[in-house]
């Protein structure tokens, strides 16, 4: 097959989608040389996979697999092939050819997400297939937004506060304990916005503290057949310097601004759950734990009515039908339907913080064209600029908890 201009192409040009939305385009082909085809198919696919390998064993290591599947849409249709032409195969001369589709999503399908062990991803793939050659295939990612409403959230609005210490051991002698509190005047919140909070750390011990820190912990739970296995991001971060024994550390209304990551919960997914903390860690220097001191946030997609109206933002009404089941474990009264308007005030859409990830799926030739280096994309509301000191690198600690 000579050179060819082969792609997918959707109306929606942002590529962001919300359940139960029509998704509408076409399939491009423009030829320079003549070329033989059977077919041109479309492949509508969505679905959640989780998978990770542990090893076990002492001389004899052997690896075990653990994994688990849902399917949202699997659906594939043929744009040109031997219904419309009567032919096992055809030949199209040089020019240009049109194809176009419409597919409707399903209600009620999760937030796109990708990570290591677990994604959750939509995408439309063509291919053309060539008699005795190998078949030409692209492929367009798109992002879905299952949008979650703050204001659905019981206790939202409420604020939160903990207080925990530990004690530090050296030789046979523990020390005075270290404590922290964190204090937040709210729990609900959107990316864009940065969470208030206060702190007061006192350290009772004769050891320095190296350094506090407060961190927006996303602690994601991938669900296999027979295992759990849960990782933690620090999705951002700010520091304070070493705290001297005996001393204090106060941190008054500072602000930990929130990048675009995906909403709480991953609703509609049942094998991956998110979940956010505002994490305030003390490291002792030498040898020791941290301190982790942990409150619970609520991340979602469309902001608390009492703050948007502080940003000059009215935040449209949910419908009054019955609501789908919240996911296990999350508070009742998650809204998550379709029907609320695509074009949110003051809203961008912003790619995630998680950063991209290569897309090739098994079966993919490596010729395969289009946008295979993707990241997903959420809602941001730009209201407040952070801080340059703020770090926004994502760190990944893949093997952090097994359950």
């Amino acid at each position: 097959m000579g050179k060819e201009v082969f792609q997918i192409i959707l109306d929606n040009q942002s590529g962001v989608f919300y359940p139960g939305q029509p998704v509408t385009g076409r399939v491009d082909l423009e030829l320079f040389d003549s070329l033989k085809v059977r077919a041109i198919n479309l492949h509508f696919r969505g679905y959640a996979n989780v998978h990770w390998t542990e090893r076990s064993g002492g001389k004899n290591k052997r690896t075990r697999h653990y994994s688990s599947n849902e399917s949202y849409m699997n659906n594939k249709v043929c744009l040109f092939g031997k219904e419309q032409h009567g032919e096992d195969s055809v030949k199209l001369e040089p020019g240009k050819y049109s194809y176009p589709f419409n597919f409707q999503l399903p209600q009620g399908i999760p937030s796109s997400y990708e990570a290591t062990i677990g994604r959750v991803r939509y995408f439309i793939q063509s291919e053309i297939d060539i008699p005795w050659a190998f078949d030409k295939q692209t492929k367009r990612m798109f992002t879905v937004v299952n949008l979650l409403d703050l204001n659905t959230v019981p206790n939202a609005m409420s604020g939160a506060s903990k207080t925990d210490q530990k004690t530090l051991c050296c030789l046979c002698c523990e020390s005075d304990p270290i404590s922290a509190m964190v204090t937040i005047d709210r729990i609900g919140y959107v990316p864009g916005e940065g969470i208030v909070f206060r702190s007061e750390i006192i350290n009772k011990s004769d050891r320095e503290m190296t350094c506090s820190k407060a961190q927006l912990l996303m602690t994601v739970q991938y669900h296999a057949t027979s295992k759990t296995r849960s990782v933690n991001n620090i999705v951002n971060e700010i520091a304070h310097g070493k705290i001297e024994g005996g001393g204090t550390d106060i941190w008054m209304n500072e602000k930990l601004h929130i990048p675009a990551v995906p909403p709480s919960y991953l609703q509609g997914c049942n094998i991956i759950d998110i979940r956010y903390y505002l994490m305030m860690n003390v490291d002792p220097s030498g040898l020791g734990f941290d301190l982790n001191v942990p409150v619970e946030v609520v991340i979602g997609s469309i902001p608390l009515a009492s703050i948007a109206q502080q940003h000059g933002m009215t935040v449209p009404s949910a419908p009054s039908q019955p609501l789908p089941p919240p996911p296990p474990g999350a508070p009742q009264g998650l809204y998550s339907d379709s029907s609320l308007p695509t074009n949110i005030p003051q809203a961008a859409l912003a790619e995630s913080a998680l950063g991209r990830v290569n897309t090739k799926e098994e079966g993919d030739t490596d010729e395969i064209t289009g946008n295979t280096n993707f990241a997903p994309v959420y809602t941001y509301y730009q209201w407040d600029k952070p801080d340059p000191n703020q770090t926004f690198a994502v760190q990944m600690n893949e093997g952090d908890t097994e359950n």
